[in-house]
């Protein structure tokens, strides 16, 4: 339930190096605010979170605020081991810069602590006569009406109700517009069973190819996480204050998270490294500029009530891809995250799997820091693994121990056609007049921060968008603020009594109604999945 975003270097960065007009720092992190209401930490644990309450949202559907308790842990031991080594903990990461160490907002309703997400805010639209929501229905392919090259127009789409134990026959409905938003993994699946995809791939499964697109189903991330088990310390102390499952999280940069020769080796390594296979040249530049310009390539989570950290390896260099390998719209598609798919000649260590090399030395530099620095040095009675193993079997303890981060992004980059691209900056599937994808599948790389607020964020533009087409509604004012202050952010828990109930989306402004727009939108189209 992790709700934050990326810095402002990560955010232009879509504008200024992959050419995605009107996407960045200042308009995506808006629109992150502006899917927010963020709520001040409670004064049992204000002392030692860090909150600026400007960078947050005070109207948006989407509610925000900290954990009820901190960890004795964090406060006594961790951060003054951590600013002993020299990393910062900044006092909140959502105004620009997301480097550092500390805890990050979840997205709950502190009124009784229940999760907040795009589901829950439902209620207060429910009633309303243009809403239409078909449960237990899936979508089979899209309908087309014209499939005239330069033409390629949506009518609609197919779906069957899969209630039962043999789903009903195939159901189709009209659409002005269709929008996708079944997540990383079905909305490339259904543009490919409906002929949107690489033909070499449609054509043998008698598929008809409609728009010949090979980016569809690519650009599929996985950032590779060790959590199964992750990094953990033996210690002759006990903590308070663990009631909840905490979060502080650190992101870091290359530079924080490796000893000087090897950040050194890697740097040279990229420097001198032009093109990938399988990695897209712009997503290469990507990584590299975000390599020097250190932004956050590595996380550490503590989200234990124990002394346990997860290591994670942001924005890994190697892409996969979703795509189906049957006609069946019911059969699932082959994923393929390619972990490990890129190879790195580093001074000193020959040819490595890049991700799992850098992942593994960040895990080693890390938890050497913390068992040699006290005051964390001064509790701990062992580590597991041990910090002070050979490199190589250190590696081999990382590898054994690493697996999905579930942060999956990807599949429908939104690029140029030509850099490997699916949708364009108004989120329309290229080649097609009315087919949008709004999910977190047309990420164009794998955003630092974890993925659920910039999605939100995604919401929030694509129902600018949308309410500016034809029929759209309209807005009175479709001008951005010019900057990220919110302009009534002094809310603390709990709120007012039902205030995402009944007219809970008149309180809210155009925001609530911008995005339960873009939810009736989605469901109107019959993409429920």
């Amino acid at each position: 339930m992790i709700h934050n975003t990326d810095s402002r270097v990560q955010l232009d960065i879509w504008e200024s190096l992959l050419n995605l007009t009107g996407w960045n720092w200042e308009t995506v992190s808006t629109a992150y605010r502006e899917s927010e209401t963020m709520y001040a930490p409670s004064p049992e644990v204000a002392y030692d979170i860090g909150y600026v309450a400007a960078y947050h949202g005070s109207n948006g559907p989407i509610q925000s605020t900290f954990q009820r308790s901190v960890l004795s842990l964090f406060p006594d031991y961790l951060e003054p081991t951590l600013r002993a080594v020299g990393y910062t903990i900044p006092e909140d990461r959502n105004g620009g810069d997301a480097v550092g160490a500390g805890y990050l907002p979840l997205a709950i309703r502190p009124q009784n602590y229940t999760r907040s997400y795009s589901g829950s805010v439902y209620t207060a639209v429910e009633n309303r006569p243009n809403l239409h929501v078909l449960t237990s229905s899936q979508v089979t392919r899209i309908i087309w009406q014209s499939t005239s090259p330069g033409n390629v127009t949506a009518a609609g789409l197919e779906y069957v109700d899969i209630s039962g134990s043999t789903p009903a026959a195939g159901q189709q409905i009209s659409a002005r517009e269709v929008i996708l938003s079944a997540g990383i993994i079905q909305s490339p699946q259904i543009l490919q069973l409906s002929g949107v995809g690489n033909s070499s791939v449609l054509s043998p499964l008698g598929i008809t190819s409609v728009v010949d697109n090979a980016a569809v189903g690519t650009g599929f991330h996985d950032p590779p996480m060790m959590n199964y088990l992750p990094i953990s310390w033996q210690v002759n102390t006990t903590f308070t204050g663990g009631e909840y499952v905490q979060n502080f999280i650190q992101l870091e940069p290359a530079s924080h998270m490796l000893n000087a020769s090897d950040y050194a080796a890697a740097s040279a390594w990229l420097n001198s490294t032009s093109s990938i296979p399988g990695v897209p040249d712009a997503q290469l530049a990507v990584f590299k500029t975000l390599w020097e310009t250190e932004q956050p390539l590595i996380e550490l989570a503590w989200q234990f009530s124990t002394q346990n950290v997860t290591p994670y390896n942001l924005v890994p260099l190697s892409q996969g891809t979703v795509q189906i390998n049957s006609s069946d719209p019911l059969a699932p598609p082959a994923i393929n995250p390619n972990y490990n798919h890129v190879r790195a000649n580093i001074s000193g260590y020959g040819e490595v799997d890049w991700d799992m090399w850098f992942l593994a030395k960040a895990a080693q530099h890390y938890a050497t820091q913390l068992s040699t620095t006290p005051p964390f040095s001064s509790i701990i009675t062992s580590s597991d693994p041990p910090y002070d193993l050979p490199f190589e079997e250190y590696y081999q303890r990382v590898y054994e121990r690493t697996g999905s981060s579930q942060h999956l992004t990807g599949g429908n980059p939104m690029l140029s056609r030509e850099s490997g691209g699916v949708v364009d900056t108004s989120f329309k599937v290229y080649g097609t007049n009315n087919v949008r994808v709004v999910d977190g599948s047309i990420f164009p790389y794998q955003p630092s921060a974890h993925p659920m607020g910039l999605t939100y964020a995604l919401a929030i533009m694509a129902a600018k968008m949308l309410q500016l087409e034809r029929g759209g509604g309209g807005l009175t004012d479709n001008t951005l603020p010019q900057s990220n202050v919110s302009a009534n952010p002094n809310l603390t828990a709990p709120f007012p009594p039902d205030m995402l109930v009944s007219n809970g989306a008149e309180t809210m402004g155009w925001q609530g109604n911008a995005l339960y727009g873009l939810g009736a939108a989605v469901f109107a189209a019959m993409v429920m999945l």
